[in-house]
């Protein structure tokens, strides 16, 4: 478990491909998410409603990137 949250905030190398595929794969996750009636009282429907879930993936971007500007950037082009 330690393991795991050590590589997720800070141990990722976070490229601009995999920012790029990991906002389009959010964005899907989200619009299905969104579109499907069964899901829309449970908590899988967070992610469409929170803005928990978002600070969350720029906490993630954030502490993954290399500096400042890098981290504005790749924040900016996810969201």
């Amino acid at each position: 478990m330690i393991k795991t949250l050590k590589k997720l905030f800070g141990g990722i190398n976070l490229t601009w491909p995999k920012l790029i595929i990991s906002a389009i794969v959010a964005g899907i996750l989200t619009a299905v998410i969104a579109m499907i009636p069964e899901l829309h009282y449970t908590s899988f429907n967070a992610i469409t409603v929170t803005l928990e879930v978002w600070i969350l993936f720029g906490i993630i971007i954030i502490m993954n990137s290399k500096s400042n500007i890098d981290s504005a950037l790749k924040c900016f082009v996810f969201f």
